[in-house]
């Protein structure tokens, strides 16, 4: 096991670390605590990703595990947000079925290809999208449902654009059979 590896490992730790705290934590104020649990996963998934291409340690399992470890820690995080009253049922609704539609697509697309597809700039930017989102809402920021508007539009582009993705590795897969 690599060091980016190994820290997409620490990120993924994260995700019943923040079941954990949500449980035991009945303050007001838990937005707090999903802020630090949302900023400490982020900074994490750059780091391992800087590390794992300035060091030629990119994996097949670290491209498999990079983006999972990401899903489960914003989703946790905002199902958290979400039954503590900051984030709204119909948002929730949306990342978790869009987030369900990539796990899906990314395993099928390995199970057929045997390759991990990684993140790319859309990828990434919806990632940022997100965390921003969350933030807002947890701050109760005034534009945070304009901005979950625009979000949905850039949701739905960023998942034709990987599903179109999905369907090329298999189709061409098929195609050298």
């Amino acid at each position: 096991m690599n060091i980016p590896n190994f820290i997409t490992l620490i990120r993924l730790l994260l995700v019943p670390c923040y079941i954990i705290f949500f449980i035991i934590y009945e303050g007001d104020r838990h937005w707090v605590g999903a802020l630090y649990f949302l900023l400490g996963g982020g900074a994490l998934d750059v780091l391992d990703g800087f590390i794992a291409r300035r060091f030629n340690m990119v994996t097949n399992i670290g491209a498999m595990l990079d983006p999972l470890a990401d899903k489960l820690l914003l989703l946790s995080i905002a199902l958290g947000l979400h039954l503590k009253g900051y984030l709204p049922a119909w948002l929730l609704v949306i990342l978790i079925g869009r987030e369900t539609i990539m796990i899906l697509g990314g395993v099928i697309n390995y199970l057929y290809t045997k390759i991990a597809i990684s993140a790319n700039y859309f990828g990434k930017l919806n990632t940022c999208f997100v965390y921003l989102l969350i933030i807002t809402y947890a701050f109760d920021w005034e534009y945070a449902p304009v901005l979950a508007r625009v979000f949905v539009g850039y949701l739905i582009f960023v998942t034709i654009v990987y599903i179109n993705i999905f369907l090329r590795k298999i189709y061409n897969k098929k195609i050298a059979e």
